[in-house]
């Protein structure tokens, strides 16, 4: 008797457990720049901004797939220091348009800040230089490149 209650609350915890895999959260900002974050929804009475809804899944869920699919749709932060007439600057730019990365570009021929902006960071002048999601890649090479836009902060 005692064998099979314990399997009825392993079941029932079970039950439990899984009917909190899918659980909803709701990012909102309210309209004095506070960011919440609730399993419900903003109330219906505040004035809220940036409303997003997010679903949690665990890793063995099915669903674990959207979470990979979020992603790849998250843009990557990118920042590149370049110089006139280089032409690692110029594959560096055609690489990122090509596979359409959205990027600040800081030109140090041409803009005096650019180059305290770069100071700051390190006192190297060498160019190409990308912030990669954080990461600091020096020169220009494909691979490197992908590899540095496939990490996340």
């Amino acid at each position: 008797m005692k064998k099979n209650l314990f399997f009825i609350m392993i079941l029932l915890l079970l039950l439990f457990v899984s009917g909190t895999v899918n659980a909803e959260f709701y990012t909102w900002e309210d309209d004095s720049g506070v960011t919440h974050i609730t399993s419900y929804p903003p109330p219906q009475n505040v004035i809220s901004k940036k409303v997003q809804v997010r679903k949690y899944q665990s890793e063995s869920s099915p669903a674990h797939d959207d979470e990979n699919i979020a992603k790849e749709q998250k843009k990557p932060d990118v920042t590149i220091y370049t110089k006139n007439d280089c032409p690692d600057c110029d594959k560096a730019r055609e690489f990122l348009q090509s596979q359409k990365i959205d990027f600040s570009e800081y030109n140090m021929d041409n803009d005096p800040e650019a180059i305290s902006r770069r100071k700051d960071i390190d006192d190297a002048d060498d160019v190409p230089f990308a912030i990669i999601n954080r990461n600091h890649v020096y020169g220009f090479s494909e691979s490197v490149y992908n590899r540095a836009l496939k990490l996340f902060p």
